[in-house]
């Protein structure tokens, strides 16, 4: 048995989405499994549309099942994302390959990951000189690869380009965890077809989910029907009914600030350098995106901050993301079979509650996701809890 994974959003899901699990299924993979975001993705921001709905997406679209990928992680950096779905994915029985997308060539990809992994005193050093220069991380991380794969590798051309994109730089650190934890899993880049992650324009076969958001913010999201090949008309129906409220989202995350205190700041996952005393210096305005504007930087990027403010909401602070946790599956084919899935997911809430209460670690994880779940349902003027699901089975 060869079984396959991936690591996404589905924020929302389109017929890229569909291309991809097409070419999976192509290839004979006896299963396929999903490990997506929750309420909130890796911007920081709330999803698009229920998790219920994007993953009965993903299995009318190819999916053999969709696990949830705790908020701790789902909302991270790149590389905390990727560590996040392979701790969940090294568990299934017999995977073998995890899926990404991409539109750099393969063995620059595959080759960066090794720098940063096999070479990974050297990259460190690299690093911190970068980080020296006031440089932010994700900035530095660029400078430091694309050097030393100069340095291994001076008869190829510069991959300086490959960071420019976001699902390359996802790629890289799918590849790295792998390499760090799961050296048994193979990588299956398919190179991405039409619009590149944040492009905004219409044309062609596919489009980017960010396209889909932004028609979806003007009120034309109908004009996007054509690249959103299931449940269409559930998902204008959630749009038009529950979408999440953003301008509440920035007072309530404003209002966290100006209570916070510089040491519960500094706690939090994605602060450090001083982040806390920055932030504290400018809370008294009265705007969530002049506080924002204020404090990005060469240092601190404004998807940095953005994470920084969701943790204070949801209290993901640093040791969470070395603790247990266990999740749930979200949606399966009816013929799935449980018995592939990890110890750490769980298919009804009273075994996630089971194992919060015999563990303190994953109690504290799970919170998180408790306080995810409350804050997504308060926007979206939605009624209940994170146990208010029931296993979406097609």
């Amino acid at each position: 048995m060869k079984n396959c994974a991936v690591i996404t959003e589905y924020n929302p899901f389109h017929s890229g989405h569909k291309y991809q699990l097409d070419v999976l299924n192509a290839i004979g993979f006896d299963n396929i499994f999903c490990v997506m975001s929750g309420p909130f993705v890796q911007a920081a921001m709330p999803a698009f549309c229920d998790k219920a709905l994007r993953a009965e997406c993903a299995v009318l679209g190819g999916a053999s099942a969709v696990i949830e990928l705790p908020a701790v992680y789902a909302t991270a950096s790149a590389q905390l994302f990727a560590e996040g779905g392979l701790k969940i994915i090294s568990g299934i029985k017999n995977i073998t390959h995890l899926a990404m997308g991409a539109v750099a060539k393969s063995d620059e990809i595959l080759r960066i990951a090794e720098i940063k992994t096999k070479f990974s005193d050297r990259f460190s050093c690299a690093l911190k000189s970068e980080l020296e220069r006031g440089m932010s991380y994700n900035a530095a991380s660029a400078v430091a690869l694309t050097q030393l794969y100069g340095e291994l590798y001076p008869d190829k051309p510069s991959v300086s380009h490959v960071f420019d994109d976001a699902n390359n730089i996802l790629c890289i650190e799918y590849i790295s965890a792998i390499y760090k934890h799961c050296a048994n899993i193979e990588p299956v880049i398919i190179m991405r077809k039409g619009a590149l992650h944040n492009d905004t324009f219409t044309d062609g076969q596919y489009v980017s989910a960010t396209a889909i958001r932004a028609f979806d913010d003007c009120g034309n999201l109908a004009t996007m029907q054509k690249y959103i090949p299931f449940n269409f008309d559930k998902i204008c129906h959630y749009r038009n009914n529950f979408a999440a409220d953003i301008k509440l989202y920035k007072k309530i995350a404003l209002f966290a600030l100006k209570r916070a205190q510089p040491e519960e700041i500094n706690k939090l996952r994605d602060c450090s350098e001083g982040m806390e005393y920055l932030l504290k210096n400018i809370s008294h305005l009265s705007d969530f995106d002049e506080i924002i504007e204020n404090a990005t930087g060469k240092r601190y990027s404004k998807k940095r901050l953005y994470r920084l403010f969701l943790d204070l909401l949801l209290g993901i602070e640093k040791e969470l993301v070395k603790k247990r946790f266990c999740t749930r599956l979200l949606a399966c084919k009816k013929d799935f079979d449980f018995t592939l899935l990890p110890e750490c997911v769980k298919t009804n809430n009273a075994d996630i509650k089971t194992a919060a209460e015999n563990d303190s670690e994953i109690r504290q994880v799970l919170q998180t996701d408790i306080n995810a779940t409350a804050l997504y349902n308060t926007l979206c003027n939605i009624s209940g809890d994170y146990f208010n699901y029931s296993l979406v089975k097609i």
